[in-house]
């Protein structure tokens, strides 16, 4: 019988990374920037399922992972975030130009969650609901930055790159994972 360790998981979301996707037929990505202040993000695989049926039973199953959905909030997107994310135009004066033909652009998508660092590697976002509220009187509120989209499989199939801090074996960093976006190699094990 083999043991396998169990760690209890911190839950805290510090900071969200991305980079432009600079290729998308030589995957390759840009210059990886961050965010300070998100507030949440959670991911939703989503899978394609197909059940065989024979003789009054089902008797095999596959599922196939497609793509995973991301929803998140941040305290801020300013307008450099804006204008990577989802294709918008700056205006001369400074402003964002959102256009019926802006098209998402394709980003890697990062962040750190307790002992885990993941990059979502081909990710497009689109913006979320936008609400503006006039203040009550004795009621104080914070307008938030909500954002969604799909992290779709690279060229081979991957599409997330998870590392636990905490395994053994494992050197990797914050600092050292988001500081540029690679795909992953796998490790060939011997038996």
């Amino acid at each position: 019988m083999t043991t396998v360790n169990e760690k209890p998981q911190k839950i805290s979301l510090k900071r969200i990374h991305y980079a432009l996707m600079t290729n998308e037929q030589t995957e390759t990505w840009g210059e990886v920037k961050t965010l300070t202040m998100p507030i949440s993000m959670t991911l939703t695989p989503n899978f394609s399922e197909a059940h065989l049926d024979a003789g009054d039973r089902v008797v095999d199953q596959e599922a196939q992972l497609d793509s995973i959905t991301i929803a998140g909030e941040t305290a801020d997107l300013p307008t450099e975030v804006l204008v990577d994310w989802y294709g918008h135009k700056k205006s001369a004066e400074g402003g964002i130009i959102t256009n019926a033909n802006d098209t998402p652009n394709a980003i890697a998508i990062g962040f750190e969650s307790g002992s885990k660092l993941v990059w979502l590697l081909k990710a497009k976002l689109k913006p979320g609901e936008e609400t503006n509220t006039t203040r009550k009187k004795g009621e104080t509120s914070y307008k938030v930055y909500p954002f969604g989209g799909e992290a779709l499989p690279l060229i081979d199939g991957v599409i997330k790159h998870t590392v636990d801090t905490r395994d053994t074996g494992v050197t990797a960093t914050a600092e050292t994972f988001f500081k540029t976006v690679a795909k992953p190699n796998e490790t060939v094990e011997t038996p």
